[in-house]
């Protein structure tokens, strides 16, 4: 518990409130007081008497719902040094025990019983200057409300911190320390202290210490909750479906009374950035580093200035200017023989104390020597000579589309999101604005912006600065910080000319035919789906919705996907998706229609489904033709240019570097094995991948592109009659398509190993991660989804007890997981439970998985634990019915060639309901046996020698 403070005096005003004590704490002001930038109108902020801000706002997607967010203005820079990892373990300990919810199991299971899932509605996170925790409730009823606020509250000043508890989570936050655990962390580690030695950031990451997570006494964690969970430090925010005077009663009534400290903790000293050193070198290495990565750049001190109207307009030539040198070198990348992969200017600031301006290209794997001219010539060029008025014009047509957009779609914005918004502007100090206010703003800026502006933002952004070059490499010379100078400073001697000017592109796919006619329509008004199909054998799903103004979502399947995938060609399906996407079209480079795109609400990217090749965009009214047409183009000449394949293989030496030096790369070697070996499934092989070519992908798609079933899904805002006569003109105007699906029986099957079986699998790293796995084979889904809903259940309550054994009893892991997953089209299917741990645990792990998952299905479970699996899951349902996605993928993208899915979305929320206890319990005797189980352990190997 907190100090309280005793009042000096007590004033009396309206309502016999009380002032704030004359000596307490002065509140925060709010942004908005000191500036002319309009505050979001629907938004009331307020203060408290103790100080405590808060914010609220009425919203209404999804309806019937809130989001609560409790924002800290404390993280890991307020850490003294024997409190490394403090804040963020205090977040975890904030859960584990307070004043209204002693157990921790009570509060979770009291969360479940409402509605409310641990992790995806309840959460937390913790970065270095802000402690920010979520709640999202699925109703507006008393007792969701009542804990709701009582566990926020509790989290301000009720957590009890106890010893034992602290003893308990000690393994949760190392298990966590493990599973975040990377040489990529490490690295920055290094380089974070290398570039900012005397900085307090530097040595505050907030994961914290090994030695103080394990050491680390109770008085140190009182220290600081008492500290800097105190009224002035905090913002309550409140947005959903709500009224928002009776919750601001509700905020006073909760927080009013709680007491700021006598003497509350300081302010962090930041530290000192080092200056005057000119030039400077230095090179990280590391065999498990996955790719050679070059950054040139500067840091200083910042002093945060006011947010108005004028600094807001400031910082767009800037801003552009960056973008504009990272579409370069987008460009650049493409090119044959060119050293880099990728690269990106930015500038970026740090907790209102420091300011980073940086360019960082990823270079070609043993090329960043050459990579180096790239990176220092490409800056040059834009300091010497600017940018062009069709650069500028392209960036500023997608930054006023985009705002433009923002405010098309306010008003079906969810509360989560703009909950969170607010979180982001107190913790930037920045004034939330309304969609409308940010495009008055920015159409502000961008009427002023020319070339000679972003050009003159640039060169005084890297004037007289203290530059850095770094190279995180793989491996690098001893002297390696004398070679990058060297090679540095060679390459300023090198002449740069002036940008090309790029002549204007005009979409060149408007036309495919003769419009088609409709000659079939079938609307189905229980599900508000109408069913086309037109004279080509093109089938077409409409729904229209409001959840989402101006906004249309775009889905189209045809052909077979990886059912017809050769077996003999493993991992054809990874070249074939980036040669689809990255090589363009037949008549336009993929930035020709990046450029022809410019202020346009059209995409359309091609993948490969198990049994489809699919095309996604997302488009607006206004735009819906060419999104159209742009689907037909992807489906009827894609480009399959040779740079996609240069692309393709720069990819290949990071994709090998990440299976052979991380877990991941095991898990890829479990999903072969337990698919049998089928080279449909295989684990990348970056030898056979480099071999492909699109004569591979052309030999395997190309009729399916020209002739198979295509079925085209549209959800969202947009009047179906006015979308017929464009989806005449386009899919309807290809030529005539298959009207069936080939049934595809003998490729649909896999061998699935022997059970019971155990398994290791292995990768070679000095991370100590490792993996507890167990598998229960479960049957595919044809046209029955009903036991797949009920082993989903199943995996829930499994998971739930997976947490509270592995977690809260053992603090053994951070975050085990269950989950049922099975096939609709192979035949394969697992509810699999996983630990990431430590490998000395593995064995005893992965006995305990296996153990509990036999157990479950031996004495079953209980009516509580079906209820508290379940109640979540509900509310989950009903908001999905608000959700376009689920619409489009789950409901209508097969709705044709599958109409049994629209049984599916009839039937399933009075399906789930109406699960019971014998039937889990059935299907838990039924799976969870130890004839049907596979063990499975992953474990890093020794590390290469250094």
């Amino acid at each position: 518990m907190k100090k309280p403070i005793p009042f000096l005096s007590l004033l009396l005003i309206l309502g016999g409130s009380p002032f704030l004590p004359a000596n307490e704490a002065q509140p925060a002001k709010w942004p908005q007081e000191d500036s002319d930038i309009a505050v979001d109108p629907k938004v009331e902020f307020g203060t408290l008497k103790n100080g405590m801000r808060f914010a609220i706002r009425r919203n209404a997607e999804p309806p019937g719902r809130v989001s609560l967010r409790l924002h800290v203005a404390a993280g890991s820079l307020n850490e003294a040094d024997d409190q490394r990892g403090l804040a963020h373990f205090l977040e975890h300990m904030l859960f584990n025990g307070s004043r209204n919810f002693p157990d921790v199991e009570n509060l979770l299971g009291q969360m479940q019983r409402l509605g409310i899932a641990f992790g995806s509605h309840a959460n937390a996170y913790t970065s270095f200057d802000e402690t920010v925790y979520m709640l999202d409730l699925p109703n507006t009823e008393e007792e969701t409300l009542k804990l709701g606020f009582d566990v926020m509250r509790d989290f301000g000043d009720g957590a009890l911190l106890s010893s034992e508890e602290i003893e308990k989570e000690r393994g949760v936050i190392l298990s966590e320390k493990r599973s975040r655990d990377s040489v990529e962390m490490r690295l920055m580690e290094q380089q974070f202290g290398f570039l900012l030695p005397d900085s307090l950031i530097a040595h505050r990451f907030p994961i914290g210490t090994e030695k103080v997570i394990k050491e680390a006494q109770r008085e140190r964690f009182t220290s600081f909750y008492e500290d800097y969970y105190t009224p002035t430090s905090m913002t309550f925010i409140v947005v959903g479906d709500i009224d928002p005077m009776v919750y601001k009663k509700r905020i006073i009534e909760t927080f009013s009374s709680m007491k700021n400290p006598d003497q509350p903790g300081t302010a962090p000293e930041m530290g000192t950035i080092p200056k005057g050193f000119k030039f400077q070198a230095a090179v990280f290495s590391d065999k498990e580093v996955k790719s050679d990565d070059l950054a040139l750049g500067f840091v200083q001190a910042y002093k945060t200035t006011p947010d108005s109207v004028s600094n807001r307009i400031k910082r767009y030539p800037l801003s552009v200017a960056n973008s504009i040198i990272g579409r370069r070198f987008d460009i650049l990348a493409k090119k044959e023989e060119s050293p880099i992969s990728s690269g990106s200017a930015g500038r970026f600031e740090w907790f209102n104390a420091i300011e980073f301006g940086s360019i960082d290209v990823t270079a070609v794997e043993g090329k960043w020597k050459e990579a180096i001219p790239v990176m220092e010539q490409e800056l040059r060029r834009a300091l010497q000579f600017g940018f062009t008025a069709t650069e500028l014009d392209e960036t500023k047509a997608e930054i006023i589309n985009q705002a433009e957009q923002a405010v098309q779609r306010a008003d079906t914005r969810q509360s989560s999101a703009l909950a969170m918004g607010l979180v982001n502007s107190i913790n930037a100090n920045r004034v939330f604005t309304s969609p409308a206010e940010s495009l008055r703003i920015t159409k502000m800026a961008v009427e002023a912006l020319t070339p000679e502006k972003c050009h003159e933002a640039l060169r005084n952004f890297w004037k007289n600065r203290d530059l850095t070059i770094t190279l995180t490499s793989k491996s690098a010379p001893d002297d390696g910080a004398s070679v990058l100078t060297a090679l540095y400073k060679e390459s300023q001697a090198v002449k740069v000319d002036p940008p090309e000017k790029k002549a204007e592109v005009s979409f060149a796919y408007t036309e495919f035919g003769d419009p088609g006619t409709v000659t079939s329509r079938r609307e189905i008004k229980d599900l508000g789906i109408t069913q086309l199909i037109l004279s080509n054998n093109v089938r077409i799903n409409l729904k229209t919705t409001d959840f989402q103004k101006n906004s249309i979502s775009v889905h189209g399947r045809f052909g077979n996907g990886k059912l017809t995938q050769p077996v003999d060609k493993p991992s054809l399906d990874m070249f074939s998706t980036v040669l689809l996407n990255a090589g363009g079209l037949g008549k336009h480079s993929s930035d020709d229609l990046k450029r022809i795109s410019a202020g346009r609400n059209v995409s359309a990217s091609l993948g490969v489904d198990e049994d489809a090749f699919t095309v996604d965009g997302r488009t607006t009214q206004e735009d819906l033709e060419m999104q159209l047409q742009l689907v037909c183009a992807r489906i009827t000449d894609p480009g399959y240019r040779e740079e996609a394949t240069r692309q393709f293989r720069k990819m290949l030496p990071m994709m090998s570097s990440q299976l052979k030096f991380t877990i991941s790369g095991a898990m890829a070697e479990m999903q072969e094995w337990s698919r049998g070996g089928d080279g449909r499934f295989a684990k990348p092989d970056a030898e056979v991948l480099a071999k492909y070519t699109a004569s591979d992908v052309k030999e395997w798609v190309n009729e399916e592109f020209e002739k198979a079933y295509l079925e085209i899904s549209l959800v969202g805002d947009f009047d179906a009659e006015k979308a017929i006569p464009l989806l005449l003109k386009t899919v309807g105007a290809l030529p005539d398509r298959s009207s069936t699906k080939p049934a595809l029986s003998k490729e649909r099957e896999i061998q699935t190993p022997s059970l019971p079986t155990t398994k290791k699998f292995t990768y070679t790293s000095k991370i100590p991660q490792a993996a507890s796995v167990v598998g229960w084979k479960i049957p595919p889904v044809r046209e029955d989804i009903g036991e797949l809903r009920r082993l989903n259940v199943l995996a829930t309550i499994l998971d739930d007890r997976l947490r509270t054994k592995l977690r809260e009893e053992l603090g053994a892991t951070y975050s085990p997981q269950a989950h049922a997953s099975a096939s609709m089209v192979f035949d394969y299917g697992n509810l699999m439970a996983m630990s990431i741990g430590a490998p000395e645990d593995v064995e005893k792990v992965t006995g305990l998985i296996h153990q509990m998952g036999l157990q479950l299905g031996s004495e079953g479970v209980s009516q509580d634990e079906l209820d508290r699996a379940l109640k979540p899951i509900l509310s989950n349902l009903e908001k999905t019915l608000r959700d376009n996605g689920y619409w489009l993928n789950t409901v209508m993208a097969q709705s044709q060639s599958e109409p049994y899915r629209l049984d599916w979305a009839r039937e399933r929320d009075a399906d789930y309901a109406s699960i019971n206890l014998e039937e889990i319990n059935a299907l838990a005797k039924k799976h969870l046996a130890k004839s049907n189980a596979a063990q499975m352990a992953i474990l890093p190997e020794k590390a290469p020698e250094e």
